[in-house]
């Protein structure tokens, strides 16, 4: 079964914890998906992930 951009874009952010604006772009890309700009918005909407300072932080859970 194929991944879903979201889903390779998730499993992204759970392996680098904290990564920059660019270098998220730029490797969302070599794996394959389409419009990562789009996927991070998605995942920031859905409160997987957090933008920080011009890095994107995968937001931990509040347990």
């Amino acid at each position: 079964m194929m991944e879903t951009d979201l889903e390779i874009a998730e499993k992204y952010f759970k392996k680098y914890l904290s990564v920059g604006e660019i270098i998220a772009v730029r490797d969302l890309k070599a794996l394959g998906v389409k419009e990562p700009e789009k996927v991070i918005a998605e995942l920031m909407e859905k409160g997987v992930i957090e933008k920080g300072e011009g890095c994107y932080n995968l937001v931990r859970s509040k347990k």
